[in-house]
């Protein structure tokens, strides 16, 4: 068979739209193979059309609606225990990553806690751009005189500003504070 019978379908039963069965035909005169299924279709159909109508017994009716109740009642219930048990298992698993989860998260949050401070601990530097800077409460007395020249030298660079408003006719407004360079 073609790979839309669908289509072929439709047009015998004329269903399809004006411009739908337009582009259609086009497709059959292009296509032999459905030409030919859509013929074969079309013929079938003329010789189904030609039997006679007949009406089933009275029995072979209600025998055929008990057993579809039957099979519906069958379904309906095995679908209600498939999704008895799925809405339990559902809830299973939540619960289950829940407390797996909870343990997990308690569990390296008490691995991760830093340990108590003995009062004898080292401090260990900041490094930035290979220089290392240290800090502690108890500087010994030469690193202390180090950062005192420094803090000198550095106030020596500072240059008293004479005008305050800040109107300085060489720089244009600009208030200049450090190094003369």
């Amino acid at each position: 068979m073609h790979t839309d019978e669908n289509k072929a379908i439709r047009y015998l039963m004329k269903e399809m739209d004006p411009s739908e069965e337009i582009e259609f035909e086009k497709q059959m005169r292009e296509d032999g193979d459905l030409l030919i299924e859509v013929e074969s279709l079309r013929a079938t159909n003329n010789k189904l059309s030609g039997l006679p109508h007949k009406t089933p017994s009275a029995d072979l009716t209600a025998t055929i609606i008990e057993n579809a109740k039957e099979t519906q009642s069958r379904r309906s219930s095995g679908t209600a225990n498939i999704i008895f048990f799925m809405k339990r298992g559902i809830a299973a698993a939540i619960l289950l990553g829940a407390f797996t989860g909870g343990y997990m998260y308690y569990s390296d949050y008490s691995s991760s806690q830093p340990p108590q401070s003995t009062g004898a601990e080292t401090v260990e530097p900041w490094v930035d751009r290979n220089e290392i800077l240290r800090f502690s409460a108890d500087q010994q007395e030469e690193q202390s005189s180090t950062l005192d020249a420094d803090l000198d030298r550095s106030y020596e660079k500072l240059q008293l500003v004479n005008d305050p408003t800040g109107t300085n006719s060489s720089g244009n407004g600009i208030l200049l504070t450090g190094s003369s360079n």
